[in-house]
């Protein structure tokens, strides 16, 4: 299968290309959302399942479904920029450099973390040996990764609504039908996948992607679904840095310093934390997605 390996890493080398040089501002963003779903595809082939969907959703999805609703608000004498074509091209040959330099780098002394995360695996609290890096040897990393997720909505609450409310919500009976019917099994793959994510690829991330996914196919079909004036919403918004916050805190506490789990509490907390990221990150994301279109306010959201 090494053609299909040199034929998408040269579609994605194309569409990076293109994404660059495009001149109208939606040819941009429409060749962007492919490239990011080509980039979920080069994950899945690296046998990283959980990568792909994190960038399907979140690379390709909500960042896509974010810059067509900026594209829509931008004023017209703004859609056709002039690039600074020598500019572009100097960026790209110093990451090139740059890139060829980090790779001869780990050829020629390669360094390898593996067989420490192996060592210290039995007392992670979980068998797979990436969610014991993200959420117990680097949970800091992890939960600073929520934190910038958090301030994205905060900074795009502040940016305020769009004041057209010319959107009308999909309608009919066959599509509220077919959401009630997907929903249990939606929510059975997040929790499935969160579960997962102790021995295998999942996590947090995915679940809360798969998560919000269920919440804005609620709102396409105008049932009952988020609402930011309920105090449990805005709760969850920052239950996933909450936790982390608190579980770090009681590691303190206990004299293991900060983010320190013991290894006989280790598998609770990090279930603790992976649920409440999963439930925060599904409600920003579906948030962020629903407060970028035109028509929100008044409506349930």
């Amino acid at each position: 299968m090494i053609w299909l390996d040199l034929m998408l890493v040269g579609l994605i080398l194309g569409l990076a290309w293109r994404c660059v040089h495009a001149i109208e501002l939606m040819e941009a963003v429409v060749v962007f959302v492919a490239l990011g779903m080509l980039v979920a595809l080069a994950w899945a082939r690296l046998q990283a399942p959980d990568a792909a969907l994190a960038e399907a959703a979140i690379g390709a999805g909500l960042a896509g479904a974010l810059l067509l609703a900026t594209l829509r608000q931008l004023p017209a004498q703004a859609v056709r920029p002039q690039p600074l074509h020598w500019l572009w091209w100097g960026l790209w040959g110093l990451f090139g450099v740059t890139l060829l330099w980090a790779i001869g780098s780990i050829l020629s002394t390669p360094v390898s973390l593996m067989p420490w995360v192996n060592t210290h695996l039995p007392e992670a609290g979980v068998s797979h040996p990436v969610t014991a890096v993200l959420l117990n040897f680097r949970a800091l990393d992890t939960a600073l990764e929520l934190a910038v997720l958090l301030w994205a909505w905060m900074a795009q609450r502040a940016l305020g609504e769009s004041p057209d409310t010319s959107f009308h919500p999909v309608q009919g009976r066959v599509l509220a039908t077919a959401v009630k019917a997907l929903l249990p099994l939606m929510g059975l793959v997040a929790v499935y996948v969160l579960w997962r994510g102790s021995s295998a690829p999942g996590g947090a991330f995915q679940s809360g992607a798969v998560l919000a996914a269920a919440w804005l196919m609620l709102w396409l079909a105008d049932l009952p679904g988020l609402d930011p004036r309920r105090w449990s919403v805005r709760l969850g918004w920052l239950g996933g840095v909450m936790v982390f916050f608190l579980v770090g805190l009681l590691g303190l506490v206990q004299g293991i310093g900060f983010m320190g789990y013991r290894p006989d509490q280790a598998t609770g907390l990090i279930l603790l934390i992976e649920s409440a990221a999963a439930l925060s990150i599904g409600l920003l994301l579906a948030s962020m997605v629903l407060a970028s279109l035109p028509g929100i306010k008044g409506r349930r959201a």
